[in-house]
């Protein structure tokens, strides 16, 4: 793992540079309130939990919540140092299941979840 080069990578990503979806925006705007533990865990590897390389569709809102089953993050480097982990109700572990990136250089993927967020209907409309 380069967590110098992953952190890199994140601090390059712009709001705008995610997906627009109302869905991946309402991840974006509530994970990392919802999951301090997590975010603590990721940032440790230069991973910033507001900014996914990829989400899977999250099951509609109901009860003012979302269910977001898988969300991966990139980690630049290769995965020798990487130790597959449950922080709470969340695990976190590398995936081979991921579309291409953009990145230029050696990467991993990892994949976290069940992650249970609140669907922000004040803001965004899921319909």
């Amino acid at each position: 793992m380069n967590i110098e080069e992953t952190k890199k990578y994140y601090d390059n990503i712009k709001r705008e540079d995610l997906c627009q979806c109302v869905y991946c925006q309402n991840l974006a705007d509530e994970i990392k309130t919802a999951y301090p533990e997590v975010s603590d865990c990721l940032m440790t590897l230069g991973v910033d939990i507001e900014k996914p390389f990829e989400v899977f569709l999250p099951s509609e809102p109901a009860g003012g919540y979302m269910d977001y089953y898988g969300v991966q993050y990139l980690i630049a480097g290769d995965s020798t140092g990487f130790i597959e982990t449950k922080i709470g109700d969340i695990e976190v572990y590398i995936t081979d299941c991921h579309p291409s990136a953009d990145y230029k250089g050696d990467y991993f993927v990892i994949q976290a979840g069940t992650f249970h967020i609140c669907a922000n209907t004040d803001k965004y409309d899921f319909e």
